[in-house]
């Protein structure tokens, strides 16, 4: 039974690394014509998997002489599962050695990409916020020293130069962190929150020439801001928790490396799905005219009473 066990887990095992590498070269294809569904190759890969890991155990199943245990229905989908995990680590040598060179890149810059998509989704977290007041705030500040040190100006100019900018900087903080607070639109996803804060800064400008027109000092304030807001342009919350955790992102140098990986996986996902494969082939299984007989049997009520 033991040769028998073997040679139904490596026909099928054989034909598991098989589907499993003939997926490896669709994924393969679809980068190179830039498709986007990933998640139909995942459940291409469950759904094949599974029915493989069916054909197996079935095949199993009429071929053993006795009813069918889980253990041994188990075994048969570990087994299985080990036999394709191995074909698909030869796979994986050979696809990112030979066939690829730059698959693994590939993969690494198609996985940077996924992730920078799920961040521009996401809200702006409230240290992000922090954070870009506080650069906007040192932009402002340094457009302002930069432009009073190239055009001098009185001391009570300056005096009123620097009130006008610490109130614009004051009301431009208190905007973006209330309108956060109430805000039920997506002005705060990450995609959209750095030229959603710029506009903001223009209207904190606007507002504040339209209050301060008479002043000396308002053409200033002016042109320090719009100078600002050059740079304030170039500061992205989502670029920068972008460059933050981009180095959790899975990235593999070595096709050893991954190929070990991906095939570990592989029997990972066999040790899941034959749990389930096994249990319904073992519970399918009728039992052999021998077991029937071997099995004790309730002793009929009328016998069993004694007679009076």
């Amino acid at each position: 039974m033991n040769r028998k066990l073997w040679g139904i887990c490596l026909k099928w095992g054989l034909v598991l690394g098989g589907m499993l590498s003939v997926l490896e070269v669709v994924k393969m294809v679809a980068r190179q014509v830039e498709y986007g569904s990933a998640q139909l190759f995942d459940l291409a890969m469950i759904i094949g998997y599974i029915l493989i890991l069916y054909a197996g155990i079935k095949e199993f199943k009429a071929s053993y002489p006795k009813r069918l245990t889980f253990p041994k229905a188990y075994l048969c989908g570990l087994l299985l599962s080990v036999v394709g995990s191995v074909i698909f680590f030869g796979y994986n040598l050979i696809h990112y050695q030979v066939i690829e060179k730059d698959g693994l890149a590939k993969k690494y810059d198609k996985a940077l990409e996924n992730f920078r998509k799920v961040i521009d989704k996401d809200t702006i977290q409230s240290e992000e916020l922090a954070w870009y007041v506080d650069t906007v705030r040192v932009l402002v500040e340094a457009a302002e020293k930069d432009y009073l040190q190239q055009n001098p100006r009185p001391d009570s100019v300056e005096q009123d130069v620097h009130k006008g900018v610490s109130l614009i900087n004051t009301y431009f903080a208190d905007k973006v962190v209330a309108r956060r607070s109430s805000d039920t639109t997506d002005h705060y996803r990450m995609s959209k929150f750095a030229p959603y804060a710029k506009g903001v800064m223009v209207e904190t400008l606007q507002l504040y020439m339209a209050q301060n027109e008479q002043h000396a000092s308002t053409s200033d304030v002016k042109e320090i801001v719009q100078r600002a807001l050059v740079n304030i342009g170039q500061v992205n919350p989502a670029q920068r928790r972008f460059e933050l955790n981009k180095s959790h992102v899975p990235h593999y140098n070595q096709a050893l490396t991954y190929a070990s990986v991906a095939a570990l996986m592989d029997l990972l996902y066999g040790m899941f799905f034959s749990i389930f494969v096994a249990m319904y082939h073992y519970r399918s299984k009728e039992p052999t005219p021998e077991e029937e007989e071997a099995e004790p049997t309730e002793p009929d009520e009328q016998e069993a009473r004694p007679e009076p």
